[in-house]
């Protein structure tokens, strides 16, 4: 007679659900049983050779003439200023009205007057002086052993008659050049004189030659090289009041400590109005006229990588070249002609590398 398995405290279920789990198991021992022996091995090379490749755009310089210019941006400066200040210790008793910011002032043109009386006086006193000795030396009753005495003493006052005149000429200021104010700082009755003598109330204004304002650019030591010679190249400036013609005559010794960048200084041309000429301090842009070259490459400004270099594209890959700058031009980079395979690159490509396969697409003249 069976006997029960359940157990009087297990109910009969249980049994049931125990061959359950011993059934699964044994299917799942038929299934693994079942597997392929061999896995199939994935040919790697196979796999590299379907990689989609990247697609990059390209162009093909073409040699070409070209002739540079460099464009800058500067302001008109002043070569030189003159104060104007009194030689004499006087009172000021005239001032022109051309004497005022924005005036112009012809060539010895007076324009202020020191008090001269003090000064005509003594210009009266050495007169005398001179015209007594002249009288004892030709009176009879002068002796010849007196004669080289009294001609010394006369030499001498006639001496003292000419520094006295010019002291009363130097009453009345003026400048041997034409020029422009730039300020002034005199009033009628205004003691004025040199400045051991009435200290920081000397100078009187200030004024500039025409002649001496010029343009002062900033510019990158690269673009110099580029340009060399630069001293002499033609150059335009344009500013609100008009297009005048330059030269650059001279290039700053050093560079600005902090932005490291050098100065040219431009010469406006001497045919030019002074009267026509911008004002100091005007903004101005500058295009300075460079060399010409021959069989060199335009590239684009999109095909510039970092540290001023190219990715070529040669056999399928890419290839990093470093062309040699002859200067930049509206929308381009000039370089030297370079071998550039089957394109230049332009713009950035996300993890470009040395020998990176890619895809190049129809290169652009």
């Amino acid at each position: 007679m069976p006997q029960d398995t359940a157990g009087p405290d297990r109910p009969k279920w249980f049994g049931y659900l125990q061959l359950a789990v011993i059934l699964g198991a044994i299917a799942v021992a038929l299934y693994l049983a079942r597997a392929p022996e061999r896995v199939e091995r994935i040919d790697r090379s196979a796999l590299e050779t379907q990689e989609r490749r990247p697609v990059v755009s390209v162009v093909q310089p073409t040699p070409t003439e070209q002739a540079l210019t460099l464009r800058l941006t500067g302001s008109v400066v002043l070569k030189e200023r003159a104060a104007a200040v009194s030689e004499v210790v006087g009172r000021v008793v005239w001032v022109s009205p051309k004497f005022e910011p924005g005036g112009s002032i012809a060539a010895n043109e007076v324009f202020i007057r020191i008090d001269p009386e003090e000064y005509e006086l003594r210009v009266e006193a050495a007169g005398l002086e001179v015209a007594e000795l002249e009288h004892d030396i030709s009176g009879k009753e002068a002796r010849n052993e007196d004669a080289a005495g009294l001609a010394l003493k006369l030499e001498k006052a006639r001496v003292a008659l000419r520094l006295a005149e010019l002291q009363l000429r130097r009453t009345n200021i003026s400048f041997p050049f034409d020029a422009r104010v730039i300020s002034s700082s005199v009033e009628v009755g205004e003691l004025a004189g040199p400045a051991e003598k009435v200290g920081k109330a000397a100078v009187l204004g200030l004024v500039y030659r025409p002649e001496s304002i010029r343009v002062a650019a900033p510019v990158e030591q690269r673009d110099l090289r580029h340009l060399a010679p630069v001293v002499g190249r033609a150059a335009e400036v344009r500013t609100r009041t008009g297009v005048f013609r330059a030269k650059v005559a001279t290039v700053s010794p050093v560079v600005e400590a902090k932005s490291r960048l050098a100065s040219l200084f431009l010469n406006f041309s001497d045919d030019l109005p002074a009267g026509s000429l911008p004002l100091p301090h005007t903004f101005a842009e500058i295009v300075i006229a460079g060399p010409e070259h021959s069989g060199g490459y335009v590239l684009p400004d999109a095909a510039a990588q970092a540290s001023d270099r190219v990715w070529v594209v040669r056999d399928g890959a890419l290839n990093s070249v470093e062309p040699r700058t002859l200067g930049r031009i509206d929308g381009g980079w000039v370089v030297e002609a370079f071998d550039a395979g089957d394109g230049v690159v332009l713009g950035t490509l996300p993890g470009a590398r040395e020998g990176l396969a890619v895809t190049a697409a129809k290169p652009q003249a």
